[in-house]
């Protein structure tokens, strides 16, 4: 346990020496949608590698992912593990039409799982302002069917 401990002091100061934020929260947005709003909080391991995890919507429907960020100077690439819920897993009993608008509104996406990989540019300020422009898609794995959804975010960020 010791050592656990002398080895983690040593890459926080390692890291502490760096200068790079530890932590970011970021707001995006983007297409498909206004329809994409998106809260993240991002965790560094250092100053290129970042986990995190975001909630928002897909075309006004729920979605949740976990992140993993690979920064390459101001380049991003990021690779994500999602859900989107549907409307088995609300305890509502919904109606026909209900289960009509929400497979419209969810852009089809409604209980699936998905996988993601975007690319884009992130720049950081000193003061930990973070704005980014990212481009992608996304795979949707569904029961009653698979797509591929491509979608653009800007986003704005602090990190800390």
């Amino acid at each position: 346990m010791k050592k656990v401990i002398v080895i983690l002091l040593i890459l926080t100061a390692l890291a502490a020496a760096e200068g790079f934020k530890r932590h970011a929260f970021t707001l995006s947005t983007g297409v498909p949608g206004l329809l994409l709003p998106e809260l993240s909080y991002e965790y560094s391991f250092d100053a290129s590698n970042k986990v995190g995890v975001a909630a928002g919507t897909f075309v006004l429907w729920s979605e949740y992912r976990l992140n993993y960020v690979r920064m390459l100077n101001s380049f991003e690439v990021m690779g994500s593990l999602g859900y989107v819920p549907g409307a088995d897993d609300d305890d509502d009993d919904d109606g026909f039409l209900d289960d009509l608008f929400e497979g419209i509104l969810s852009g089809g996406t409604s209980g699936a799982k998905f996988l993601s990989a975007t690319g884009g540019y992130r720049y950081t300020a000193d003061g930990g302002f973070i704005f980014r422009v990212a481009g992608g898609g996304g795979y949707f794995f569904n029961d009653d069917d698979s797509r591929f959804i491509p979608f653009f975010q800007l986003g704005v960020g602090y990190g800390f």
